[in-house]
């Protein structure tokens, strides 16, 4: 047997509407929810549906905290892998010349998006020689 719906008009507290939009996606069923609790009786299948519905939502929250998560590990991954790359022209061209060119080190920077500023404190730090120009 279908539930007869009725549209009506009622008057909320705006505050109150306001903070229900955010916890509920459907006002409405909440309003009923809670009528029925109400006039009929809150017994225990209503407070396992209202606990399923809390979880549901808190399921959510953490489902999209979880994927937040994951795209900063991969993006934290996808920078060290750059930075790996860069250390190792670093490497090549310190073997090779005996110096890093730190226009050509800027370049190569900007190319696989790692600070250049950090990469030069790095070879400072280690004595690595460098020469503005080659």
């Amino acid at each position: 047997m279908a539930v007869t719906k009725k549209k009506i008009g009622i008057s909320i507290d705006a505050d109150l509407y306001e903070a229900a939009k955010v916890k509920y996606p459907k006002i409405s069923t909440r309003i009923n929810e809670l009528l029925a609790m109400d006039l009929y009786g809150s017994d225990e299948k209503d407070q396992l549906i209202q606990e399923l519905h809390d979880l549901k939502i808190k399921e959510k929250s953490l489902t999209k905290r979880i994927c937040e998560l994951e795209k900063e590990e991969v993006r934290l991954e996808a920078a060290q892998n750059n930075k790996d790359k860069v250390f190792e022209w670093v490497k090549e061209i310190y073997s090779r010349k005996g110096f890093v060119p730190l226009n050509v080190l800027k370049v190569e920077c900007e190319r696989h998006t790692v600070s250049f500023d950090e990469v030069r404190n790095y070879l400072e730090v280690n004595e690595i020689a460098t020469v503005n120009y080659a």
